[in-house]
């Protein structure tokens, strides 16, 4: 992943720790290049007495940063919380991946990883934002690629690429839903109910005795894991107004 000029102060970056000093860690800037400082003061929110019980050389950390002048970039490792830096690394990861399609499109051309950023790679990026978000679209809506003023050589290689090599994420999430009714038609109510779940768009399995496995699929872990919840509860809700009662709770994967 590599992005043009410098970063803005206050930005989040990924950087790799390349050097450790008694007071100070110097890290490689992953996504622009050069280096920046991280002080002792901005490795941890609490005293840090040994530096290197904080840090490793040819770690990955995420940070903030506090000063973007030209020739001194400062870091804060501090200043980072634990969502802040797992959202970042996953992009991270998530762009990492789709530079090594981009390598592969630049192949078809016989330009290196740097050509092709430079003929087409950073436009990708100001254009649509990121590079797994180009081939996201470039799935989804290959058209945009031209109307965005992409080469149609490139653009042609791109979804080419996309098709072979790039596959968008599904999230799975299961759920263990146990209803009983006490109804005399209490078996057609729980079959009813466990119908309308399917026709939703959920896979449901039997496991034991008033036991089943309500599973849901989708790109969206948030999303899946809120309409299946929500499915669950809308059954529960019917067969205790029957007179049953019911429970759900997330499966271990």
């Amino acid at each position: 992943m590599r992005k043009q000029g410098n970063p803005e102060k206050g930005e989040l970056v990924v950087c790799e720790i390349s050097k450790i000093n008694p007071n100070s860690a110097y890290a490689k800037l992953m996504e622009y290049g050069g280096s920046g400082m991280i002080h002792v003061s901005e490795v941890a929110k609490r005293w840090v007495r040994n530096i290197r019980e904080f840090v490793k050389e040819n770690q990955l950390v995420v940070c903030k940063v506090l000063n973007a002048d030209p020739g001194y970039i400062s870091l804060s490792i501090k200043r980072v919380n634990k969502n802040q830096a797992d959202r970042k690394l996953s992009e991270f990861k998530r762009e990492r991946n789709a530079e090594k399609f981009l390598e592969q499109v630049g192949k078809k051309f016989h330009k290196d990883i740097d050509q092709t950023y430079e003929e087409v790679g950073f436009s990708l990026q100001e254009n649509f934002g990121s590079l797994h978000k180009t081939f996201e679209i470039a799935l989804k809506n290959p058209d945009l690629l031209t109307e965005k003023g992409i080469d149609s050589k490139w653009s042609e290689a791109i979804i080419e690429t996309a098709k072979k090599s790039f596959v968008e994420k599904t999230y799975e999430f299961k759920i263990k839903l146990e209803i009983k009714s006490y109804a005399s038609d209490g078996i057609e109510k729980i079959k009813s109910e466990l119908d309308k779940i399917s026709k939703k768009g959920f896979d449901v399995k039997y496991i034991a005795a008033a036991k089943y496995q309500v599973t849901g699929k989708g790109k969206n872990a948030r999303e899946v894991k809120e309409s299946a919840e929500s499915a669950c509860e809308e059954a529960i809700k019917s067969i205790e107004n029957s007179g049953g009662e019911g429970s759900y709770s997330p499966l271990e994967k």
